[in-house]
């Protein structure tokens, strides 16, 4: 019976442990009220040994530069709120050697872009998984997809090659993201 018991009397008490030593680190106090900071209520000109800001730093802050102007399409709207575009369906690559079917490549793919931009991907859809396929068809047709194909270099590569291919069908698309890639051997 204690043996039952025993994993479960230790667990609440790792729980009120936990509990009770997050009140701590938070500096609060048993009642669950912050513990009031006796300096924090003395204006900053009543703290023993402080002066007031303004008079220690009157010099003016140096006025704040202009940004830079973006460096790619996509990048003009990152001001606005981003919004993704999951492709409803996956991406099956079939990889050849030698003329025969050696794998299969399936990858889920996401646009990135502004939220501005949606109704233009979406509109696009077709088209841009028209393109998309044929850049990841050329990807697996020049050798991208063969011996350890996610070695970060290697990705970055992939994600270059399908953002070029979707900025020239919708020039505000910020990234395409890859959300799952897998070889499916023969």
């Amino acid at each position: 019976m204690l043996r039952k018991l025993l994993p479960v009397l230790l667990s609440v008490l790792a729980l009120v442990a936990g509990a009770v030593g997050g009140d701590l680190l938070r500096g609060t106090t048993a009642a669950g009220v912050a513990a009031p900071d006796p300096q924090a209520a003395l204006p900053a000109d009543e703290l023993p040994g402080v002066e007031p800001i303004a008079a220690v730093n009157a010099t003016p802050s140096p006025p704040a530069a202009a940004p830079p102007p973006p460096a790619e399409p996509g990048e003009a709207d990152a001001a606005a709120a981003t919004a993704w575009f999951k492709f409803p369906q996956q991406f099956f690559v079939p990889v050849l050697h030698g003329g025969h079917l050696d794998s299969t490549m399936i990858l889920s793919l996401s646009v990135e872009m502004p939220e501005t931009a949606s109704e233009e991907v979406y509109a696009h859809e077709i088209k841009l998984r028209d393109a998309l396929l044929r850049q990841l068809l050329i990807h697996a047709n020049t050798g991208g997809f063969d011996g350890n194909f996610t070695t970060e270099a290697h990705l970055r590569k992939l994600r270059a090659e399908l953002t070029a291919t979707a900025r020239a069908i919708v020039p505000r698309i910020g990234e395409i993201l890859i959300g799952d890639i897998a070889r499916q051997e023969r």
